[in-house]
């Protein structure tokens, strides 16, 4: 063997000699790492269903009536649709309405146009339409019949409904009923399945509530009026984590 080749296998023997010192020391200065398993692993979860409805009668009687003129112009039918409405508001009063329970919600004045031709304006109709909250049910059917006596001529409906303080008591109790019905599952569900209930991670809530509507009948005098009851059913999706 030469001495240029011995040198070489010297020098190679000593860099490996040095890589393994430090290897070494890396690994006593580096602190041991511990993996625990299953630490990030997805909870074991129960998802149930529970629902509440709950019955009240209504509170509150919303009437939309409107007066609706028609003239060959548009000053005469607004004049019109003025005077009328006038003579609605005045046996309003005379009932004894609230003017604060009144309100108007559209208003409206547009032309009219021949069949024949449609660019052709023949007149134009003025339309006002007013919404009236009652807390007196029994003032109702009075209302209705002293407005078409006194010109309204459009009466869209009754909406018995409830209040916003009302209707937000009674969710919140049916919201609760239907919290104990979810949790009473899931505790009968765990009970058979012989795991424990740890407590719920997630809560979606649903609310459904439909006022009752009624249909006018100018030819009944005088109107019979039967609000109903109401119902708000509360539905809740809750899931649980077990162990």
């Amino acid at each position: 063997m030469s001495e240029i080749v011995s040198r070489r296998l010297y020098y190679l023997a000593a860099v490996a000699m040095v890589a393994i010192v430090l290897i070494s020391a890396i690994a006593l200065v580096r602190p041991p790492t511990v993996q625990t398993i299953g630490q990030n692993a997805t909870p074991k979860t129960i998802e149930v269903t529970g629902t509440a409805t709950l019955s009240a009668p209504p509170d509150e009687a919303i009437l939309v009536l409107a007066v609706q003129t028609q003239a060959t112009s548009a000053t005469q039918a607004a004049a019109d649709n003025a005077a009328t409405m006038a003579n609605v508001f005045a046996a309003l009063t005379n009932l004894g309405i609230d003017k604060n329970s009144i309100e108007t919600v559209s208003y409206t004045l547009s032309p009219v146009y021949d069949q024949t031709t449609s660019s052709k304006v023949v007149g134009y109709t003025a339309r006002n339409a007013i919404q009236i909250t009652l807390k007196d049910f029994s003032l109702v059917g009075k209302v209705l019949d002293a407005a078409v006596s006194a010109g309204a001529n459009e009466v869209q409906g009754i909406m018995f409904t409830l209040s916003s303080t009302a209707l937000t008591t009674l969710q919140e109790q049916a919201l609760g009923q239907a919290l104990q019905d979810a949790n009473g599952q899931a505790r009968a569900m765990a009970s058979n399945l012989g795991v424990s209930i740890v407590g719920p991670i997630s809560v979606s809530p649903g609310y459904s509530y439909q006022p009752n509507s009624l249909t006018f009948n100018a030819a009944l005098q005088p109107t019979p009026i039967q609000p109903g009851t109401l119902q708000v059913t509360v539905t809740v999706q809750v899931t649980y984590q077990f162990a």
